[in-house]
């Protein structure tokens, strides 16, 4: 499924730039303070890969739900549904017995 390639790519972005981000603060602790400057896009561009990953995850959910049948967070059981609607049409044919009306003296 597309969108499941989408949402893997968006997290995997999210925890590169993770590991860019410790690699930075690493970098600053060890005394390359020159580093220190690049903090700010890296904490930036975190906060935009967290909303990619956190957008396509809902979107995912959102299409699952649609493909396995689940509205208002609950399934919908068409089997069953298609079922119980043939056995109200055949009390209702039963009703109509070409015989006669049901209840009619014989």
């Amino acid at each position: 499924m597309a969108a499941q390639a989408v949402l893997e790519e968006a997290e995997e972005h999210y925890r590169r730039t993770i590991r860019a981000l410790h690699d930075i603060i690493a970098d600053v602790q060890a005394g390359r303070s020159d580093r220190a400057r690049e903090l700010k896009g890296a904490l930036s561009d975190l906060g935009k890969a967290a909303q990619t990953a956190f957008d396509e995850r809902v979107r995912v959910e959102k299409r699952l739900r649609s493909e396995t049948g689940i509205a208002h967070d609950y399934a919908l059981d068409l089997d069953e549904a298609r079922a119980e609607i043939g056995r109200r049409l055949d009390r209702v044919r039963a009703v109509r017995d070409p015989g006669g009306i049901s209840g009619e003296p014989e």
